[in-house]
């Protein structure tokens, strides 16, 4: 019958010593597993040898790291799958922050300029809008002013016209009394007609001295109860109504010409401060635009650098975040490739244990059983 399989001996290396021994030194310790296995009480029995219990501790201990070696790559390639698309993501998260700051920062330069030139149309428009007003108000003072001399002229040229012809009536009615009546009022024509230059002074003294005469004649026979009209008065009159009539002649021209200048005048003078008015109203117009536009730029401005300040922030937690994450990677890199190597000097030092074993010592291993069954035969009989 098959004897028990022997207990580990003093001295017995588990699968953990083997896995602590350096693979030049795996074969070595596999040899002194096999010499404590032979040593041990019981090893002869025949069964399962001490070598083929070597052997099968290392094949199993090369399949475990084997093992091992295949989850670990899984886990170091689901690990290296992250930090490439972390990597990636987080590259073309800083390239597009970049250019989001980019545009940012040009907009914000756009609309900075474009509000500092409209502020400054603003400031000319204003300074416009005053210059404007002043013009308005000059050109009504001097349309205001020019009104008021052209009716001062009207006025006197009417009184003028009246009187002249209240007197050439009196005159061709003979009447001297009439015309005495309106002797001072005449003689105001003639001095407004000796202003215009339109009585020359020897008329004037004339036509002055006509109606002294006639005055003087009036109030006299007036005293003597005689009729006022004679023959001298009527001979002298005739010369005077032709003065006067010629006079009278004169200031209708000049009244008709006043008239027709002052409308003129007046006109150019209301399309002068409709003009103006115009352009005040549209430069007032313009200025609340610029307002409006100004108002509009500072809020998309403000808008602009939250966003720039947002994105600068979030640039530089992205590039934080690569940075560890590189470092973190490459780290963990180094130690897969240091690890990887080592799993591959444990299998290749198992891989050449088992070879040794399988080939040298289990032929040795068989003969050495076979003999001890031969000693143990006699003993049995």
């Amino acid at each position: 019958s098959l004897l028990p399989t022997p207990s580990p001996p003093p001295g017995h290396c588990s699968e953990r010593c083997l896995r602590m021994a350096t693979p030049p030194a795996l074969a070595a310790l596999a040899l002194l597993l096999l010499m404590a296995a032979g040593a041990a009480p019981g090893a002869l029995a025949v069964g399962v040898t001490p070598v083929e219990k070597v052997i099968t501790l290392l094949e199993d201990l090369k399949a475990e790291v084997e093992g091992e070696g295949t989850a670990e790559a899984a886990t170091y390639d689901e690990f290296a799958c992250f930090c490439k698309t972390s990597t990636g993501t987080k590259s073309s998260s800083i390239t597009s922050g970049r250019d989001n700051i980019d545009a940012y920062s040009a907009r914000i330069a756009d609309k900075t300029e474009s509000m500092e030139a409209k502020e400054a149309e603003l400031q000319e428009r204003k300074a416009k809008q005053e210059q404007l007003a002043l013009e308005i108000r000059e050109a009504e003072t001097r349309c205001a002013k020019q009104k008021a001399e052209y009716e001062a002229a009207a006025a006197d040229l009417a009184k003028a016209v009246a009187s002249l012809e209240k007197a050439v009536k009196a005159m061709e009615d003979s009447q001297p009394a009439a015309l005495i009546a309106v002797r001072s009022s005449v003689e105001r024509s003639l001095a407004l007609a000796d202003v215009m230059g339109l009585l020359l002074k020897p008329k004037r003294q004339a036509v002055s001295a006509f109606l002294q005469q006639a005055a003087e004649r009036t109030v006299a026979k007036a005293r003597a109860k005689e009729e006022p009209v004679d023959a001298t008065y009527q001979y002298h009159s005739q010369g005077i109504i032709d003065t006067l009539n010629k006079l009278l002649a004169d200031f209708r021209e000049e009244k008709s010409t006043l008239d027709t200048e002052w409308s003129k005048q007046e006109a150019t003078c209301t399309a002068t401060i409709e003009s103006l008015e115009e352009e005040h109203t549209n430069n007032g117009q313009a200025m609340d635009d610029l307002d409006g536009e100004i108002d509009t730029l500072k809020g998309e401005i403000a808008t602009e650098r939250e966003a720039l300040i947002s994105a600068e922030a979030m640039l530089k937690d992205d590039q934080t975040y690569l940075k560890d994450l590189t470092e973190r990677c490459e780290s963990r890199a180094k130690d897969w490739d240091q690890r990887s190597e080592l799993r591959a000097g444990e299998i290749s030092a198992l891989a050449g244990a088992l070879e040794l074993l399988k080939a040298n010592v289990s032929a040795l291993d068989t003969e050495v059983n076979k003999r001890a069954l031969l000693q143990r035969s006699p003993l049995a009989a």
